[in-house]
């Protein structure tokens, strides 16, 4: 068994359980083998953590590997984006984010890093690749709108003003995401949009 096939089965038992309540014993027996053989792996609980975050930031970035489609417009890219999200909404577990940040805050930080940028990055590349063709409006500065993006999914999960269910509800990440794309296509994207859009879920 390799190190990371180690981590990524770990990871998913922190998600299902929390990582303050899965020992190094615990984590031992989920995998079958002896806590000795563990510690070769790992030197302790917090290098075992931080692979398990690092193979968690590896798996959701190539679970976004459809949108490297050459056959992909801008708008198809985003279509594939909500798709992909919503299933990650399914996927997401509070209880691994808060015990990341309460206990092991260096890696929640590192964690939390990685993922602004990427989608900052990967919006940005959206936004310029509509630009320039047609899609989205010629006027937009792709570097301010990524970030806005970031701030709106970041201020939907601390302002308090969306309880866990309605975060994690597809309807509410649809109605952002129809939002969104109102706010950035020309006609002819908007045209475009409403002709590909029947398998929104709302």
């Amino acid at each position: 068994m390799k190190k990371q096939e180690i981590a990524h089965k770990i990871c998913n038992l922190y998600k299902s359980f929390g990582i303050k309540s899965i020992t190094m014993d615990d984590a031992a027996r989920h995998l079958g083998i002896s806590k000795k053989t563990l510690y070769q792996y790992f030197s302790d609980k917090t290098e075992l953590v931080q692979e398990a975050v690092t193979q968690e930031i590896k798996i959701k970035q190539s679970n976004f590997s459809p949108l490297s489609n050459k056959d992909f417009n801008a708008l198809d890219e985003l279509l594939a984006y909500h798709k992909i999200q919503i299933k990650m909404i399914f996927d997401y577990k509070p209880n691994f984010i808060y015990d990341l940040k309460k206990y092991y805050p260096d890696i929640y930080n590192k964690y939390v890093t990685v993922k602004r940028e990427k989608i900052v990055e990967s919006v940005k590349q959206n936004l310029l690749k509509g630009i320039n063709e047609g899609f989205f409006r010629a006027d937009l500065d792709a570097d301010i709108i990524s970030r806005i993006t970031l701030m709106r999914i970041e201020g939907m999960i601390h302002s308090g003003l969306f309880t866990i269910d309605e975060m994690m509800s597809p309807k509410v990440f649809t109605e952002i995401f129809i939002y969104h794309v109102y706010g950035i296509v020309t006609e002819k994207g908007r045209a475009y949009f409403e002709n590909h859009n029947e398998k929104l879920t709302l």
